[in-house]
């Protein structure tokens, strides 16, 4: 190997390690500057992080521009992730060409997997996610594992993903950040082990909204609400629309008995901005079905001159 060729693989390696742990952060204009400059000769997997990252701030198009239906890079399987995003009713029909390919072909780069896992989680069907990542000792695998697995409420079993991830990897950003995760679900008495993370990660990296959220809700769950406004409000100069921080906003909010009209407007900011997320979605059929039960149960003319 000439000496020209090692220096370019050396700055690939470090590139793709650069890149990868500013998404595993949420720093995704971060990832996406480490693979710009690589963009001409980068390979899929060093590529897939700067796509990951436009899907992860809306900027999806970019990825139907770039990644056209007819190649034949592990790419399109994000091509895929993009279209299930924009088009729910096609989700079926890209979840059969997902999992053909997963269980077709080598998945040297684990894009294929990971793509599927996806979908299938912003599907809702996580135990689905879990049987195409079950048995991978991919770290990116495993912390998708995780996530399902609490997202299932089975804390259990995301223990004891995390402490194989621990022997595969103690320091991995995704492992430090999949204790994180299950400390958070754990409750009070492990909280604080979770925000030790957050904070290291904000001193070694730089601070982000997933991780200031992150220190949020530890402040929120051992009621340090001063402490939990001063890193949200951190957290919206970085992404004054971000999702989670609103979300975070309006918990404090209620916790602290702010005013209707402050609830009011972190609520319409999220209406605004996120109409079709699940958190806006699941509140519209609770208010739905709370005015239905209202209704059904109102007292009649003849009821009320009885009493």
């Amino acid at each position: 190997m000439s000496r020209a060729q090692q220096q370019n693989d050396e700055d690939v390696n470090s590139a793709l390690f650069d890149a990868r742990n500013e998404y595993y952060i949420g720093n995704f204009m971060g990832s996406i500057n480490f693979v710009l400059p690589e963009q001409g000769t980068a390979g899929a997997e060093l590529l897939s992080y700067m796509y990951l990252s436009y899907l992860a701030i809306d900027s999806g198009r970019i990825i139907a521009s770039d990644i056209k239906e007819n190649t034949t890079t592990p790419l399109l399987a994000l091509r895929f992730v993009h279209e299930a995003f924009e088009q729910p009713s096609r989700i079926e029909e890209l979840l059969e060409k997902l999992t053909d390919k997963v269980a077709g072909d080598e998945d040297e780069t684990n894009i294929w997997h990971i793509a599927t896992a996806i979908v299938y989680c912003y599907d809702g069907q996580f135990e689905n996610a879990l049987k195409i990542l079950h048995g991978s000792n991919n770290l990116e695998s495993m912390a998708l594992s995780v996530q399902c697995l609490l997202r299932l409420h089975r804390v259990d079993l995301a223990k004891q993903l995390v402490a194989k991830m621990q022997e595969i990897s103690d320091d991995a950003t995704l492992t430090q950040l999949a204790q994180a995760w299950v400390a958070l679900a754990q409750g009070t008495e492990q909280m604080q082990d979770a925000f030790h993370i957050y904070q290291e990660f904000c001193e070694k990296f730089k601070p982000t909204p997933a991780l200031l959220n992150g220190q949020a809700v530890v402040h929120l769950g051992l009621e340090r609400y001063e402490e939990a406004e001063a890193v949200l409000r951190e957290s919206l100069t970085k992404k004054h629309n971000d999702y989670d921080t609103l979300i975070n906003m309006m918990v404090l909010s209620h916790l602290t008995g702010k005013s209707t009209e402050t609830i009011t407007r972190y609520w319409e900011q999220l209406r605004q901005f996120y109409p079709k997320s699940d958190f806006i979605v699941d509140l519209d059929k609770k208010s739905a079905e709370f005015d239905r039960l209202c209704l059904e149960y109102e007292p009649s003319g003849e009821q009320l001159l009885a009493v």
